[in-house]
């Protein structure tokens, strides 16, 4: 007798790149009729794909209502799964086409700190001088939002503090920037200056550009002022925008809290001074994120391995780091 076939092979073998479309198009629409119309197929046609599925799996997958269809338990099991199925084979397409044209396709990435700013938009202005075909975005969103996009593979790569929210199950990271000193910014001309000695005392009487509720550098704020044993500031304007907190700088005397990268760069571009005065609170490492559960999009494979070869090069002035490796073609590791 032929060996038994396992019932795990056996399901595989009948399901179809077809059925996992239809899954996720009905739990997108709701509607069979909605979901023909997509494929440009008839509803009986809908209908027919789910009952195959459902027959391949034993169970129902969709409870039917007024209000349309709803998955069920092993519906909502079905449907995450063949989100990751269609999106890893997604990915293998324009790998493929990536390696059929040379490096085309795209790729998309997010930051979620000024930190590696500058070092990453002359990375990318490399990447894209060497790689003119692929169709680089920069992303915008809250931190939440943006897991979400690397957890579902609509983004490739994520730039972040190090942070227990970016502890999921099927998300990687590597260190970009380590933990960094929290150092006080104050405009150019700030009296503060002008002293010998800058007692606690001092601080607390000025004007502050105070973080946000709810920013990690208001935090970090909180954590440094009760190590040195005095309340918060409190006088000021609360902003945790960098380009507000530079023009408050400009037009008054403030003083600000940064990470020193953020602070060298700011002191470089003379738009304001770092104040001697020793903080006892240090900001996190940098990561860079990405879901290894997919299968990477070529382009954000290869910026991804060429920032992990040279992350450990990176000085707080990422204009010398970028000399020293060249400017080098991240595509081909030149």
């Amino acid at each position: 007798m032929p060996p038994a076939v396992h019932p795990v092979h056996a399901l595989l073998a009948r399901l179809k790149f077809r059925h996992l479309r239809v899954i996720l198009a009905l739990d997108e629409l709701q509607s069979a009729a909605e979901v023909a119309a997509r494929f440009h197929i008839s509803p009986a046609a809908v209908s027919k794909t789910l009952g195959e599925v459902e027959a391949i799996v034993g169970m129902p997958l969709f409870e039917r209502g007024r209000r349309g269809m709803r998955a069920t338990d092993i519906g909502r099991e079905m449907i995450d799964g063949a989100a990751l199925v269609t999106a890893q084979l997604s990915r293998l397409a324009e790998s493929l086409q990536a390696v059929r044209e040379g490096t085309r396709g795209q790729m998309s990435l997010a930051y979620r700190t000024t930190s590696v700013q500058p070092a990453l938009a002359q990375l990318l202005c490399a990447f894209h001088a060497g790689n003119p075909g692929v169709e680089i975005s920069v992303i915008d969103g809250g931190i939440m939002d943006l897991i979400s996009q690397v957890e579902e593979g609509e983004l490739d790569l994520l730039f972040a503090y190090e942070d227990p929210r970016l502890e999921r199950k099927d998300l990687r990271h590597a260190p970009i920037i380590p933990g960094q000193k929290l150092v006080i910014v104050a405009s150019t001309t700030h009296p503060l200056l002008g002293r010998a000695r800058i007692t606690a005392q001092d601080l607390a009487d000025q004007q502050w550009c105070i973080p946000a509720h709810g920013a990690r550098m208001l935090h970090h704020l909180h954590t440094a002022f009760r190590a040195l044993d005095m309340p918060p500031p409190e006088r000021g304007i609360r902003t945790s925008d960098v380009t507000m907190t530079v023009n408050l700088l400009q037009a008054a005397h403030f003083l600000a809290v940064y990470p020193e990268r953020i602070a060298a760069q700011l002191a470089a571009a003379n738009l304001a001074t770092v104040l001697p005065f020793k903080l006892a609170s240090q900001v996190e490492p940098v990561v860079m994120v990405w879901n290894g559960a997919l299968a990477p999009r070529a382009p954000a494979r290869a910026f991804r391995d060429f920032i992990l070869r040279h992350a450990a090069e990176m000085p707080a002035d990422p204009s010398a780091w970028l000399a020293n490796v060249g400017l080098m073609n991240p595509a081909n590791g030149s």
